[in-house]
């Protein structure tokens, strides 16, 4: 007993500091975006000593092209959940519950196309929006970053339909139920810690992106706000204004992990169980 609560405080206090290590970074951004231009430069301590709301300001007022990138990335991410949310629910059903001739070898190459390297991708890409005329629009990205991370979606929703029993199936056709209704009305709200866990996997995935979209959105009507970071490098804008840009980046993906937090660990729990 002794042992283990020695071992059990050591992965404590090293789960701490890992923490601590990400932890800081994020902060010290926060902090900074809202202190003042001097305090930054000259003091550069770590908390705030003169609390100013000019960065933020500033970008909704006059960083008119940064809110532009910000829809953009909106428009993208929410297009791109859409519908890796909605077809992966319909494969991941079909696969557990519908099965086919040759459905595990699908299955099978679906997730082996998960362990391509998105970087040996990106040519072929390229030259089919090049030739299809995509490049820098928002549907050129909403499709690259749905094939990215619709397989592995795919895999956690049949993982999820699979741990429904198969009596609640039988039961709906009993009632004269028809496949997709019971697909709609009895296994998704069954499946619920599942998508869940889609939801914050392709959220996650596609808000952040950044290797499709520096090569294929280089105009501002379609570049996201993770390439458009980059840009700030060569510009006169104050450390202030990066810090409330970047805080205003990583808000959405941080409050969506907040509220549905509790969902994830379950789903992934029973997912374990299961597995």
């Amino acid at each position: 007993m002794k042992k283990k609560r020695i071992t059990n405080t050591i992965l404590f206090i090293l789960l701490v500091f890992i923490s601590v290590i990400f932890i800081v970074p994020i902060f010290y951004t926060i902090f900074t975006s809202f202190k003042t231009e001097t305090e930054i430069l000259q003091q550069g301590t770590f908390f705030i000593h003169s609390f100013t709301s000019e960065n933020y300001l500033y970008v909704f007022q006059r960083g008119n092209k940064y809110l532009n990138y910000y829809r953009n990335t909106i428009s993208i991410t929410f297009w791109g959940v859409f519908i890796t949310f909605f077809f992966s629910a319909l494969a991941g059903y079909a696969f557990a519950k519908l099965p086919f001739k040759g459905s595990n070898g699908i299955m099978g190459f679906i997730l082996f196309i998960v362990t391509f390297p998105l970087a040996a991708l990106m040519i072929p890409i390229y030259i089919m929006e090049f030739k299809s005329g995509t490049l820098n629009t928002h549907i050129g990205l909403i499709l690259p970053n749905v094939m990215n991370v619709l397989p592995f979606s795919i895999f956690i929703m049949r993982s999820a339909f699979v741990g429904i029993p198969n009596e609640m199936i039988e039961s709906a056709e009993i009632d004269g139920s028809t496949i997709p209704q019971t697909w709609a009305r009895i296994m998704l709200p069954m499946a619920s810690n599942g998508l869940i866990i889609v939801l914050v996997y392709a959220f996650y995935n596609i808000w952040g992106e950044f290797t499709m979209a520096k090569t294929l959105a280089t105009q501002d009507a379609s570049m996201p706000i993770s390439v458009a970071l980059t840009l700030l490098k060569g510009e006169s804008w104050n450390y202030g204004v990066l810090g409330a840009v970047i805080t205003l980046s990583v808000l959405p993906p941080t409050v969506l992990f907040i509220i549905f937090q509790d969902k994830m660990v379950a789903g992934m729990a029973a997912g374990a169980v299961k597995g």
